[in-house]
């Protein structure tokens, strides 16, 4: 794997898409090895998954395994995964539902815990096995909920799937301002990096503002939010997102996995993502998610 050093600054933030500017249904908030899970009002997440928990070996390998096949069999019971024997696992399996069902979806535990849905980006899983584009939807999410900081701030995701068609000029949206990252890739296929992480050049901008320090900090700054303490991380970070991405009409982007070549040389270079997912933060979250920057 990777240094975090080299591959932890693009996480900085997250970008998702969600299942359609609604609010999930009422439903027990579900305990996860950080917090009680709330619900949100999507396309808006929270962005408390410890990537201790995510990039464990055996909760890797159990992650990955989900995706072959349906997530749930008869009457919506989970399908056996040793995701639930233990907190971090459960955390883990928590946050891949929320990705994948919509807010109408449950799935159940054989001793009765419920997984609620949430964003949408595979409401299909509950019957049969992910396809490619399911996968990375699902990832991307994943990848922007990861955060090691402690300081849980919520989330606006956007990109081009239809479970985030909002209006996001509409309230509560319209409070997120400060544009943070971009995140893609397929963390159920096997290899050390499973995805990949762009910065946006007005979150450099904005924290540069705050603070002279945060230029030098960046890097300590993601590994410490989106990979926690491990020495290595299964995220890449590919620079400024004007760099490796392209965007449409509608301001959805196509991501490749190198700056500056990417965009130019297309396949030559390895695949190129539409499955993105990018993200935006209030402007009084900036300093309580990158609090380590300080202010000088």
């Amino acid at each position: 794997m990777l240094s975090i050093r080299s591959v932890a600054v693009g996480l900085l933030g997250a970008g998702v898409f969600t299942a359609g500017c609604v609010a999930a249904p009422d439903a027990e908030p579900v305990e996860t090895a950080e917090l009680p899970m709330r619900r949100n009002v999507v396309p808006i997440g929270a962005n408390g998954l410890n990537p201790n928990d995510f990039w464990a070996p055996a909760n890797r390998a159990a992650f990955q395994a989900l995706g072959g096949a349906a997530l749930a069999g008869a009457g919506g019971v989970l399908v056996a995964t040793p995701l639930r024997a233990t907190a971090g696992g459960k955390s883990v399996l928590d946050y891949t539902v929320r990705c994948a069902l919509s807010a109408d979806q449950v799935v159940r535990a054989p001793n009765g815990d419920k997984y609620y849905g949430e964003f949408g980006f595979a409401p299909e899983w509950t019957g049969r096995a992910l396809n490619t584009s399911e996968q990375r939807w699902v990832s991307a999410c994943i990848f922007q909920h990861l955060n090691g900081s402690g300081e849980h701030v919520d989330i606006l995701l956007e990109g081009g799937h239809d479970a985030l068609a909002c209006n996001l000029d509409d309230e509560p949206f319209a409070d997120f301002i400060v544009k943070d990252a971009t995140m893609f890739g397929n963390a159920f296929l096997p290899g050390p990096i499973a995805g990949y992480a762009c910065i946006d050049a007005d979150l450099a901008g904005v924290l540069s503002g705050l603070s002279l320090s945060c230029p030098l900090d960046t890097n300590l700054l993601a590994l410490t939010r989106l990979c926690g303490h491990l020495p290595t991380c299964g995220v890449a970070f590919v620079g400024l997102c004007d760099l490796v991405c392209t965007r449409d009409a509608a301001g959805n982007s196509t991501c490749h996995t190198l700056p500056l070549l990417g965009p130019v040389l297309g396949p030559l270079l390895g695949p190129a993502y539409s499955e993105t997912i990018r993200s935006e933060l209030r402007d009084t979250d900036i300093l309580p998610l990158y609090g380590s920057c300080g202010l000088l």
